[in-house]
């Protein structure tokens, strides 16, 4: 607004109110506005004569909606948009999408800016071996590297910000004695204790449940918390720096309106020594006064089963070192790992992405995942999970058979059914059948007419993600 005037530009997502919104959609009608900047729902305004679409940040998975529907990815519907106004589309990012930097490549339209903002040096990560300083950290957690750099930036009058990007306090609760891990009754997954307020939470479906005081299985006692949320960390380091001023940010206090705001305004002013906080931390946080970065373990993200895991791993690390030594004083990073020697570490240490991308991509190709097939993702849910079963089962032997008829096998490649990685979510049992199609429009197309004809039963529901975030 500063550079073009308040009165060609205007801004569009979720938080402005109503009356907001009808005066910027009522402007947009009448070609009273030049720039719109927005959210992903902005590539549906109706803007009169579109000359530049630009998105920024373009491998953020916040672009692609996935719940409710409809499912849409804005970065889809952007180039769509710019084919049909003529326009150009620029697609900005450190850490691109490994499809977006294939193709730019390919079709000669990348243009690298090698040079950081005010020329700022990069601060270049190092990695902390927990397997060699773990059993000295504090609690096992907070490594004595760590704890050392902490102490000299906050006492020369820095910032400091940790991620770790879990929430809560523990991400699962045992029983030591049979091993039973405390799972959410609606959804398949462990149940996370949350400090605040003392209770068991489900990440999926916001159950909340009180600590059982027995084993549910075995009748023990020995229930225990185990594993490392945000929440611990930020006790751990109060407990640490008793004197420090230390705050946690992360979607559980977005409850409270405005609360991110808020705090995220303190830090900025210099309020809070010591920012703790998820990956909502490791992007657009431009606070000159940040020095140091750790990373409580730079391990979490590279074990999650889908084929995106090394990719968004390496993405967090680079972004979130970013975060540090963006002004006039130098900073540092510290990974704490217990796998210095993987390749998307090894390549967020050195911040080179070329580096990352050349291994990946050969990886990708080796087993037919984007930019070398198109992944279409089918799940037949049902709260019997024996007819989510046989729905799912079904499916794939109607689709395997169309698929031979016209003598696809080759290019199209049909994959299960299998029950999803996360099995049951809101007492839905979930089976999924993954195709990778390697024949662009018309094997999108062709997986469209199939999954017309399928008229399923009630009980069961059938949902179609195309080009899915994950696969869990």
């Amino acid at each position: 607004a500063r550079k073009f005037g308040i009165k060609d530009v205007a801004i569009w997502h979720s938080s402005i109110s109503d009356g907001e919104k009808y005066d910027v959609w009522q402007r947009l009608y009448k070609n009273e506005i030049k720039i719109l900047a927005g959210a992903r729902s902005a590539v549906f305004a109706p803007l009169q004569n579109i000359g530049l679409i630009i998105i920024d940040e373009e491998h953020e998975g916040a672009y692609k909606q996935t719940n409710p529907a409809p499912r849409y990815d804005a970065r889809i519907v952007a180039k769509r948009l710019a084919q049909f106004h003529q326009a150009p589309l620029l697609l900005g990012s450190a850490t691109p999408d490994i499809s977006t930097y294939y193709y730019a490549s390919n079709n000669n339209n990348l243009f690298k800016m090698l040079k950081r903002y005010n020329n700022a040096p990069l601060a270049k990560p190092e990695v902390i071996n927990m397997q060699e300083y773990g059993k000295a950290s504090y609690r096992g957690i907070i490594s004595k590297p760590l704890q050392t750099e902490i102490v000299e930036a906050v006492e020369n009058g820095k910032q400091v910000i940790l991620l770790m990007n879990r929430r809560g306090y523990s991400t699962y609760t045992q029983c030591k004695s049979c091993g039973t891990v405390i799972e959410c009754p609606d959804c398949s997954i462990p149940m996370v204790w949350h400090s605040e307020g003392r209770m068991l939470k489900c990440h999926y479906c916001n159950k909340e449940l009180s600590m059982p005081d027995y084993c549910p299985v075995c009748g023990s006692d020995a229930l225990s918390n185990s594993g490392t949320g945000t929440q611990k960390i930020e006790t751990l380091i109060k407990e640490l720096y008793p004197e420090y001023r230390v705050e946690r940010i992360d979607s559980d206090i977005l409850t409270k309106k405005n609360a991110h705001i808020e705090l995220l305004g303190k830090f900025q002013k210099g309020e809070i020594d010591i920012l703790v906080g998820t990956q909502m931390i490791a992007k657009g946080l431009d606070n000159p006064n940040v020095t140091l970065v750790g990373v409580i373990s730079a391990d979490t993200g590279f074990s999650v089963p889908d084929f995106r895991a090394s990719e968004r791993g390496f993405q967090l690390l680079t972004q979130v070192a970013g975060r540090a030594g963006r002004g006039e004083y130098k900073g540092k990073v510290l990974f704490q790992t217990y796998n210095p020697e993987y390749y998307a570490l090894e390549s967020a240490k050195s911040q080179n992405y070329r580096e990352f991308y050349n291994k990946e991509i050969q990886s990708r190709e080796d087993f037919d995942y984007p930019p070398f097939s198109q992944i279409i993702r089918i799940i037949m849910s049902s709260e019997n999970k024996f007819r989510a079963e046989k729905s799912a089962q079904e499916v794939a032997l109607r689709l395997h058979t169309m698929v031979d008829k016209f003598g696809f096998a080759e290019r199209l490649d049909v994959l299960g059914p299998t029950p999803c990685v996360i099995e049951r979510i809101n007492s839905l049992w979930r089976f999924q059948i993954i195709i990778k199609n390697k024949l662009e429009d018309k094997g999108h197309q062709f997986v469209s007419s199939f999954l017309s004809k399928i008229n399923a039963p009630k009980d069961i529901r059938m949902t179609v993600d195309v080009d899915p975030l994950d696969i869990l």
